[in-house]
């Protein structure tokens, strides 16, 4: 059977096009609700650590976009590893390189409604003056494992989990020790996380864009011969 070159290029379009045309959708929104500081970071020399001491209980803000009934509360756990050289002084210290995995658990059901990896994620605190000193985590490289049916539907996210990337990210603050000079200290964490379909890697984009290419190219080689027979 003989495929049309047509229809070549029309299916390699609309796959760039559903490749391409996702927008990141909220999956949660969450603030520590359990009492003191449970998120800890340690380090020595290059080596840090940048985890839940214990599992942590936080309050669920938003599901996919949508508030959360009040009083609805997750299970929180992550670690994270780096080590890559910190750089900054005097408070505003950044290290890069963090990899790891989280876990959110509906703590009620005891089922996991978020979880996945992280890689190359980043660890920075920021000093404020009088404010003191506060701390973010951002991962932009998140691959999950799993996001609960609801979630995905609320979302309008695929069913498939591993056609979505996303982003995660963490506000710390009541650090204790008011950071100088490392990252060892104690927090507080808020956070978000958000997911979308995967954007295709640049050596996919350069095949289909190929791909069109040839169907195109083949569709009017066709036509001048017919003009020409």
């Amino acid at each position: 059977m003989k495929i049309s070159p047509l229809r070549i290029a029309f299916s390699a379009l609309a796959s760039l096009a559903m490749a391409t045309s996702a927008n990141a959708a909220p999956i949660l929104d969450f603030s520590q609700s359990s009492p003191g500081n449970t998120v800890v970071s340690d380090n020595t020399g290059n080596n840090t650590t940048f985890s839940t001491s214990v599992p942590t209980q936080v309050l669920v803000g938003a599901v996919a976009g949508v508030p959360a009934p009040p009083n609805t509360l997750y299970t929180e756990t992550f670690s994270f590893t780096s080590n890559q050289a910190p750089v900054g002084s005097g408070g505003n210290i950044t290290q890069g390189g963090f990899s790891g995995t989280f876990t959110y658990t509906n703590t009620l059901t005891g089922v996991v409604q978020v979880a996945g990896s992280v890689q190359n994620a980043t660890l920075s605190t920021i000093t404020n003056g009088p404010g003191g000193t506060t701390a973010t985590f951002n991962a932009s490289n998140v691959t999950f494992t799993t996001i609960a049916g609801p979630i995905l539907t609320q979302a309008g996210l695929p069913a498939n989990v591993g056609l979505l990337n996303g982003t995660y990210s963490l506000t710390l603050n009541n650090l204790n020790p008011n950071i100088t000079t490392s990252l060892d200290f104690s927090g507080r964490a808020a956070g978000i996380i958000t997911a979308q379909v995967a954007v295709p890697e640049p050596a996919s984009v350069v095949m289909t864009s190929m791909a069109l290419v040839a169907g195109f190219g083949g569709l009017g080689l066709r036509r001048i011969k017919a003009s020409r027979a």
